[in-house]
This record gives C-alpha cells, structure tokens and sequence, in this order.
C-alpha cells in the first residue's frame, strides 16, 4: 500500500505541476491579448486623433475661403468706385480651379478662380467679373487680383 500511495502522491504532484503550467500558460496568452488590444485602440486613437485634425484643417480652409470672397469683394467695390468696373457688387464666389481642392491637404497652395457677379440677368443667371486668388495653406496669406487665374 505505501508504493500506492508513493504513485498516488507523484501522480497528484504531477497533475498540480500540470495545472499550474496551465493556469501561467492561460496568464500569458491573456496578457498577449490584452497587449494586442491596447496597441490596437492606441493605433486606433491616433487614427482618430489625426483624423480630428485633418478636419479641423479642413474646416478652417472652408472658413478661409470668405475671407478671400471679403479680400475679393472689397476690391470689386474699389474697381466700382474708380470706374474700372460697374456696380453694384451683387455677389462673389470663389472656387478651386486647375484640379485644386480645398479639401486635399496634401496640397500646400490652392488657386481660385472668383466670380464677382454686377449684373442679375433676370433669368436665373447672373453676370459679371473674374478675379482670382492664390492662398498658401502652409504660411495662411493670400493674393488676389483681377482676371482668370
């Protein structure tokens, strides 16, 4: 009965040594998960984070864009009051030309093409002037004068 109980005694030695290499084995495999996991939402956040970022640029470019139709607007009235252009100033609108976009961040200048409208033709349409602007994205100035970019 003593060699029984010498086998019963290494076999439940045994079973513990096995379960405890499980139970480290299941720790490690979890702190792997977990580690997984936090490098993921860390990649996530910065994703997010840039993401933030790049609309916020975006939106300020948007913004951007009436103080070029204000710059270009205020330049018509003074074309008005010299006489080099008629009046009234009814309306300025300025947009991308040539490919460009505000929205592409990529890009570091943005040339405009405005349309300064004098004249409302009665039908839906208008008419009038162009004037044109080229803005810097990366030092926030701008040129604008008058004609076709």
């Amino acid at each position: 009965m003593a060699i029984v109980v010498i086998v019963g005694g290494v076999t439940i030695g045994g079973l513990v040594n096995y379960a405890n290499q499980q139970a480290a084995e299941a720790e490690e495999a979890q702190r792997l998960i977990e580690e997984q996991e936090a490098e993921e939402q860390a990649e996530a956040d910065a994703i997010s984070a840039q993401e933030e970022e790049d609309q916020q640029e975006r939106d300020l470019r948007h913004d951007y864009v009436y103080y070029i139709e204000s710059s270009v607007q205020t330049m018509a009235e003074e074309h008005v009051a010299e006489g080099f252009i008629d009046g009234p100033i009814i309306d300025v609108s300025c947009t991308p030309v040539g490919g460009g976009s505000i929205d592409d961040l990529s890009s570091n200048t943005t040339i405009f093409e405005c349309f300064v409208a004098n004249e409302d033709n009665g039908d839906g349409t208008m008419s009038g002037h162009c004037y044109n602007a080229t803005v810097s994205w990366s030092s926030g100035e701008f040129t604008y004068g008058f004609g076709r970019a």
